[in-house]
């Protein structure tokens, strides 16, 4: 059959290697291969894997996926934990997939295998060529190194990539080349890689239906509990933090010093116990100006608290982050409908997924439009965005009191 695979790493890289190697190969078979077992965690893989899969899509490019194995990956390059970035690590991992590639292709009848990881500007081109050409030769195929990082063409991969509303990684994709930030929370948290996961998958889903989509990235003020507790008689109490509730200074120790409408004030750092009947965590329906370090806890923990001598601990992060939303359907459609793309911090969200399903009918008559919003438990993040950049108002949204 003849043709070239394309090792593809991520669809960044994928757009514009593929679109250039079909510009100076046209009418030649091409054939998309992800193959990325070093990537960590699996909700980055998956995330990487669709982007590639779109871009294939609307290229017209056949798309193969290989197996996810990252736990035999991690056994071959056990022993290279601490090489540094570029190292005998990365070398080994090169080998890992050039080889599979190259498997692939011999048993497609291609004549030729690449990769796009010669468009990473993370990655050395010399060593990339001295791996594919060792793998090309025990296959007896080519191994076939463009240069489409020259003339400006990172820089230009960047810009399409954006215009396109690709996902950008920021690391290699292992977990070494990510050490300490790989911090995992429940759920669809704003501004994760699982929130961002969903909206692509949703993006995938929608344009397989010949639906119109717009997906749009905004900045917002990012919040996350690092660590804390609070206690009574050295007995941890179930809680969740209000969001943006700041830091404490060490731990707290102290009594109840005043108590307001289901509110418990500790009296030294601010400190607020807030008692729910129904325990779950709260979203913010509008930003929080006061900082007041605030714990929700049960009802019925009430009386120990007013009575014992409590003690806790909490230490949070405010920094700057990004979100989406995605408008699926017309954009002149007579109504908008919002659902919450994030979760609450005990993991409620809305199925976004059974939602769009369920209104397919009404997107394809151009009826209803969907709004998917990033961010929405943090003051209506995604919300405030939307209507701010559209002009126009979403006339349901899905709130987690919906749920």
């Amino acid at each position: 059959m003849g043709g070239t695979l394309i090792h593809a790493c991520c669809a960044p890289d994928a757009l514009y290697f593929i679109k250039r190697f079909r510009e100076e190969h046209p009418g030649e078979r091409l054939v998309c291969f992800f193959y990325d077992p070093n990537i960590h965690p699996p909700e980055e893989y998956r995330l990487r894997m669709i982007e590639t899969l779109r871009v294939c899509r609307e290229m017209g490019i056949e798309f193969i996926e290989g197996d996810y194995d990252p736990e035999r990956w991690l056994l071959k390059v056990k022993g290279l934990e601490e090489e540094p970035e570029g190292g005998r690590r990365c070398l080994l991992c090169f080998d890992i997939r050039l080889e599979k590639s190259a498997g692939v292709a011999r048993d497609l009848g291609c004549e030729a295998f690449t990769t796009t990881l010669l468009m990473s500007p993370r990655k050395d081109p010399g060593q990339l060529r001295e791996a594919g050409e060792r793998v090309a030769r025990l296959f007896g195929l080519r191994f076939l190194t463009p240069d489409y990082r020259k003339g400006g063409g990172t820089q230009e991969m960047f810009r399409v990539a954006r215009e396109k509303g690709l996902y950008l990684q920021n690391y290699c994709g292992c977990i070494y080349s990510r050490r300490g930030e790989l911090i995992a929370f429940r759920g669809r948290r704003p501004g994760t890689r699982e929130e961002t996961l969903l909206l692509k998958e949703l993006r995938l889903f929608a344009e397989s239906w010949g639906l119109r989509v717009r997906e749009e990235e905004f900045p917002f003020l990012n919040w996350r509990v690092l660590e804390g507790f609070i206690r009574v008689q050295e007995r941890s109490l179930p809680s969740f933090v209000l969001p943006y509730s700041a830091s404490l200074r060490g731990k707290v120790r102290g009594r109840v010093v005043e108590e307001g409408d289901g509110v418990l004030y500790l009296g030294r750092q601010f400190v607020r116990i807030v008692l729910l009947e129904e325990f779950r965590d709260l979203p913010l329906d509008e930003p929080r100006v006061l900082a007041e370090p605030t714990f929700l806890v049960p009802a019925g923990w009430r009386e120990r608290l007013k009575k014992e001598r409590i003690e806790a601990s909490l230490r949070t992060e405010v920094f700057p982050d990004v979100s989406r939303w995605l408008l699926i359907g017309e954009p002149e459609a007579e109504r908008l409908l919002g659902v919450p793309a994030d979760t609450l911090q005990d993991g409620r969200g809305v199925n976004v997924m059974e939602v769009l399903r369920s209104r397919l009918p009404e997107l394809k008559r151009g009826s209803l439009a969907l709004v998917v919003l990033g961010a929405q438990s943090l003051g209506r993040a995604g919300q405030r965005h939307f209507e701010e950049r559209t002009g126009r108002r979403i006339d349901q949204v899905l709130g987690f009191s919906d749920l």
